[in-house]
């Protein structure tokens, strides 16, 4: 039922974004795909292959949609909300299974790469997201849009299974960032 929403999500953000005539309206439908993107991954489920498909916990999703120029937004909320999804299951009870990520033809990959591949996937995934959303929307648009992608990813890994850890990984990137970004303007200020 989850995915099945998701994709309604996803179908709103899309529609939204394709009748935009304003940056804020771009905005909506990056937020809408966000929350989509947190549980896109697992569509897996639903196909013929298997569970934490490389398929689907990867960026494949996003290099689909960069096909048409009004997914752009989109494309940034999706790639977040991918992001998000891909960082708590970095962080499975166990990496063994089902946890790891299983490729087609090859079958599973091991612990140790699933690690590595859902942390680097992660990783790419919301620098993507972020990169599209800072040069797509307006300043303050972007603030806005990243406020309510900060709020959903909380809310998200606050409820996942392995999001705590991956909420703790976010939050001390964040605050490098702000510590690097603070420590640049007193050295140019």
């Amino acid at each position: 039922m989850g995915l099945l929403v998701s994709l309604l999500w996803l179908g709103a953000g899309l529609l939204v974004a394709r009748f935009a005539t304003r940056p804020w309206m771009e905005g909506v439908a990056a937020v809408l795909a966000g929350v989509a993107g947190t549980t896109l991954p697992d569509l897996d489920l639903l196909l013929p292959l298997g569970h934490r498909s490389g398929l689907t916990h990867s960026l494949l999703p996003l290099l689909l949609a960069f096909i048409v120029r009004n997914w752009r937004p989109v494309l940034g909320g999706l790639a977040i909300g991918i992001g998000l999804h891909l960082a708590a299951d970095v962080f499975p009870n166990a990496m063994r299974g089902f946890a790891t990520v299983k490729l087609p033809g090859i079958g599973s990959i091991g612990a140790g790469a699933s690690y590595g591949w859902l942390g680097v996937q992660a990783l790419l995934a919301t620098l993507v997201g972020v990169a599209l959303l800072v040069t797509r929307l307006p300043v303050r648009i972007a603030g806005v849009v990243a406020v309510l992608l900060i709020a959903i990813g909380v809310a998200y890994l606050h409820a996942t299974d392995g999001g705590w850890p991956a909420l703790c990984v976010y939050a001390a990137f964040g605050w490098a960032a702000v510590r690097r970004r603070s420590t640049s303007d007193r050295m140019n200020g």
